[in-house]
C-alpha cells in the first residue's frame, strides 16, 4: 500500500527523520499516548493534508512542510478490528488500542479509520518493529504548501 505523510520540513528533512516516530515521544495522538515512537500516514495525499491541517494553529504564517511517500508491503499491514462504536469520540479507547498494538509488535503498520473522514483510512507505523524498513520510503522530501484558503486566519 502506498502511504503519504506530510510533516514539518524542520523535522523531516531525511527519510530517517520523517519516519523515526520521535514526535510520539513528545505528544499524544488519536492512536497513541505520549512517550511512544509512532508515525502517522494516510492512504491519500489529500487525507494526509487534512490530518495535518487539524493540528495547525491558525496564523498568518504556516511553517514549511514536506511530503513523503512510502510503499508498505501488504503482508506487513494489520487492520484495526473490533473498535468500540464510539471510537471517534472516545480517544482514550483508541489510544489504548494503539498503545497495545505498538507494544505487541504484531505488525509494523496498522490500518485505522480516519476520524476526519471515517470512510477513508490512516496508517499508524511502528518504527521500532523489527520488520520496519526505511527502504519503503520511495518519495521525499517534496515541498508541500497548503492552499492559503485553507489556512488563512
Amino acid at each position: 500500500m502506498r502511504v503519504y505523510r506530510i510533516a514539518l520540513e524542520l523535522y523531516a528533512k531525511t527519510a530517517r527523520a520523517a519516519f523515526n516516530g520521535i514526535g510520539g515521544m513528545y505528544g499524544l495522538g488519536r492512536w497513541h499516548t505520549q512517550g511512544r515512537p509512532v508515525v502517522y500516514a494516510a492512504e491519500s495525499l489529500s487525507l494526509s493534508a487534512l490530518e495535518a491541517l487539524v493540528h495547525l494553529k491558525r496564523s498568518t504564517r504556516i511553517e514549511p512542510h514536506v511530503q513523503w511517500e512510502a510503499e508498505i508491503p501488504d503482508g506487513l499491514m494489520e487492520e484495526a478490528k473490533n473498535l468500540p462504536a464510539d471510537w471517534i469520540l472516545n480517544m482514550k479507547a483508541t489510544q489504548a488500542y494503539g498503545d497495545a498494538w505498538l507494544a505487541g509488535r504484531s505488525a509494523p503498520a496498522l490500518v485505522v479509520p480516519s476520524a476526519i473522514i471515517p470512510a477513508e483510512r490512516n496508517v499508524v507505523i511502528n518504527p521500532l518493529h523489527p520488520a520496519f524498513d526505511l527502504a519503503w520510503v520511495v518519495v521525499g522530501p517534496v515541498p508541500f504548501e497548503f492552499d492559503t484558503r485553507l489556512v488563512a486566519p
